[in-house]
This record gives C-alpha cells, sequence and structure tokens, in this order.
C-alpha cells in the first residue's frame, strides 16, 4: 500500500504528534471576568497603519481570541496605565 503523503511520518502512527490543547485559551489576568455577552459590545470603527493591524490580527489569531477581545484587553491596559500615570503624578 502506498503511502498517502510525503512526509517522514508513517501511516500506522497511533498517537498524533501533537497533543490537542483543550484546556482553552487564557489571555489576560482577568480574562474571565470581561467575558461579555453580545449586546454589551458596542461598535466604533477607526484607523491604523496596515503594518499594525495586520500584526494584531496575526497575534489575535496566535492567542485564540477574536479581534475585539484584544481590543478590549489593549484599550483597558492602555487606560488603566493613563490612570496609574495621573496618580502617580
Amino acid at each position: 500500500m502506498a503511502p498517502r503523503h510525503n512526509f517522514e511520518t508513517p501511516d500506522d502512527v497511533t498517537e498524533p504528534p501533537l497533543t490537542p490543547n483543550t484546556g482553552g485559551v487564557k489571555v489576560g489576568a482577568d480574562l474571565g471576568r470581561r467575558h461579555r455577552k453580545a449586546s454589551d459590545w458596542k461598535s466604533f470603527s477607526s484607523y491604523l497603519p496596515e503594518d499594525l493591524q495586520r500584526r494584531f490580527r496575526s497575534e489575535c489569531a496566535l492567542a485564540g481570541i477574536e479581534v475585539r477581545q484584544g481590543l478590549d484587553e489593549a484599550v483597558r491596559t492602555w487606560l488603566d496605565t493613563r490612570q496609574a500615570g495621573k496618580s502617580a503624578g
């Protein structure tokens, strides 16, 4: 019987080479607390340089989250940082 592909892995491997992640993806310390219903989200539009937008979308995809979740985390972190700077000054 001819192999189904040209990889070096034989067809009779009993276990997959990688173990699937069944524990879910966790981003940020309080992601669970920030989970919102779809009706809690409000749309807004903005512009970013193309390279920054591509990097951001890629990182969201790699983290397994939606872009809106990444934006939520980024904006909250930015606001918290600004608030901490005002408190210190």
